[in-house]
This record gives C-alpha cells, sequence and structure tokens, in this order.
C-alpha cells in the first residue's frame, strides 16, 4: 500500500518522517528483500532534501544496549557516537548546540527527560541515520533515546507528550525541524518480556523466539495505524494501550518513537504512506511523513 498527495506552494518551518527498521536487512541473503520499503526509503530521502532542515530530532528505541543498567523512558544525548554492529561503523554524533537549552526546556515543560553524554546509540538511531542522509556524521541532530524494550514500559501517551514538549520548545527557534520517529511496526525481535532481571537471550533461547516471530506480524494493525495518520487523527498514538500492542509483538513498542515524532511535528495528516510485510525481515515495514507549521510556543 502507497499513497502519495503532493502539497505545492506551500512553505513549512517542521516536518516529520515516521519509519520502520530492521537490522535483519544487513544480514546476508535479506539485502533483496523489501523492494517498496527500499522505494519508500528514497521518497523519504527526497522529501528529506527538498525540506533542507536545520535541526533534526530523531525519537529512537534502544534495544538492551545503552539502557541495559539503567532505563529511563527518555534520554537526550547530549554527546556520543553510533555502536558499531551489524553493518553500521562507529559514527560520531554531531549534537546541535540548542541540545542543553531544549533538553532543559522540555524538563521545565513536566517532562521527566534524563540526558546523556559520551554514549553509544544502537542500530535504533545508527541505521535510520545511514538510511536517510548521505553523509550522517554531519547531520545537526538532536537524538533522544526512547526505551520500548526494556522493563519498565511507560504508556504510548507519554511518548505524545514528550513529542508535544518538543514541538513547543523548539517553536520559539527560527529553524527548520525534522522530527524522525524510527522503530515498529509489528514485530517480535529476540529479546526477553520486559520484565525486571531481563537481559538477553542466549543461541537456543533466540531461536526458539525466531522461529515464532511471523505469528505476530498484523498488516492490518499496521496500516489502521498509517491510515489514522493519513487521516489526522491527533488522538491515535493516545488510544493504543499495552494489551492491544504486546499481540503485535515486542517490537510494535516502538511505536512510541512514532507517536513523539508525529506528536512534534503537529500530528498533521501524513501527505505519504508506505506498506510492506516482510518477512524476511520478520517486520511490517512501514514509512509516514508530512509537514506543516510550528505550533505555538507555551
Amino acid at each position: 500500500m502507497s499513497q502519495t498527495t503532493v502539497q505545492s506552494g506551500v512553505e513549512t518551518d517542521r516536518a516529520w518522517v515516521c519509519l520502520s527498521h530492521s537490522p535483519f536487512m544487513t544480514l546476508p541473503g535479506n539485502q533483496d528483500a523489501g523492494p517498496e520499503y527500499r522505494a519508500a526509503v528514497e521518497d523519504v530521502k527526497k522529501f528529506i532534501a527538498d525540506f533542507a532542515p536545520d535541526l533534526v530530532v530523531i525519537f529512537a528505541p534502544d534495544h538492551m544496549n545503552m539502557l541495559m543498567e539503567v532505563r529511563p523512558p527518555f534520554t537526550g544525548v547530549l554527546s556520543g557516537s553510533t555502536l558499531p554492529e551489524f553493518d553500521i561503523p562507529r559514527i560520531e554524533l554531531t549534537v546541535h548546540p540548542l541540545a542543553a537549552e531544549v533538553y532543559a526546556s522540555v524538563v521545565q515543560n513536566g517532562v521527566d527527560l534524563a540526558v546523556g553524554e559520551g554514549v553509544s546509540v544502537d542500530h535504533g538511531t545508527g541505521l535510520t541515520l545511514l538510511q536517510l542522509f548521505d553523509e550522517p556524521g554531519a547531520v545537526p541532530l538532536l537524538p533522544v533515546v526512547v526505551n520500548a524494550i526494556g522493563f519498565p514500559l511507560f504508556p504510548v501517551s507519554r511518548a505524545a507528550r514528550l513529542g508535544q514538549a518538543f514541538g513547543q520548545a523548539l517553536a520559539a527557534h527560527d529553524a527548520r525541524v525534522l522530527y524522525i520517529g524510527t522503530g515498529g511496526l509489528s514485530h517480535h525481535p529476540p529479546f526477553p518480556e520486559p520484565q525486571p532481571g531481563a537481559r538477553r537471550f542466549d543461541p537456543e533461547q533466540r531461536a526458539a523466539s525466531l522461529a515464532t516471530a511471523l505469528e505476530y506480524l498484523d498488516p492490518e494493525w499496521d496500516q489502521a495505524l498509517l491510515a489514522g495518520m493519513t487521516e489526522g487523527q491527533v488522538d491515535l498514538f493516545a488510544r493504543v494501550e499495552q494489551p492491544e500492542i504486546d499481540p503485535r509483538g515486542g517490537g510494535a513498542n516502538e511505536i512510541r518513537t512514532w507517536a513523539a515524532a508525529w506528536a512534534a511535528g503537529g500530528s498533521t495528516p501524513a501527505t505519504y504512506t508506505s506498506y510492506e510485510l516482510v518477512e524476511k525481515w520478520i517486520t511490517g515495514m512501514g514509512v509516514a511523513f508530512g509537514s506543516g507549521r510550528r505550533p505555538v510556543s507555551s
């Protein structure tokens, strides 16, 4: 499923992109899968190039790497690099000079945002930067790591509140801001259920988990979320509760990053969506983007 609506002659100062990712796409034998998704990524790159952002805020999950020992819901990165894993090299992040000011503003706005310095962000951030930017190390970033896999998981509505706080904090600045949410949709990566003491699977547990991963894929649920974004249902993610997510796999929890990015961008209707269920990547691969004017600062 894909659709594109062109908005001509409209100047905007904010835009948003939400897209799935899967490190399985980097594995031998998987590189040729997902042709519709790969084509959609090229459309996203053109959208970003045309928008020409001054600042990119990326909301990305962590896969029990940076958040192994201490697990705040949200962490704004002040300095760091990508974690070398899969085919992702170590890339020093170019954190925008506004980071400290914006993170402080978000906290003052009632959102409990932790900060990290000298941290390593995993493929949730790194793979997406490599996909969307020719020079990922040069992108002026505000990277925000969202806990979407480890205990305890917070309500999806809190992610939307996080995004709203970022949108309000950046409304006062004369900058073209792009918000990216990366992760989801339905998929069940080989990780334990979010509970105290959970770490990672051993090889046998991993194999057992992968053997049932396709059972969690739900293209109808995935496409319903995309349709809600196209319709501009501003309370879409606020209505999603944990019992609805669980049958769609542990990776479906990453829609929290979509909720944050979409809310930060004003929850404007998606002008482009694409969807492909890619079994080799055990993931429903969705893409959506849109644009609009900055929210009124409060």
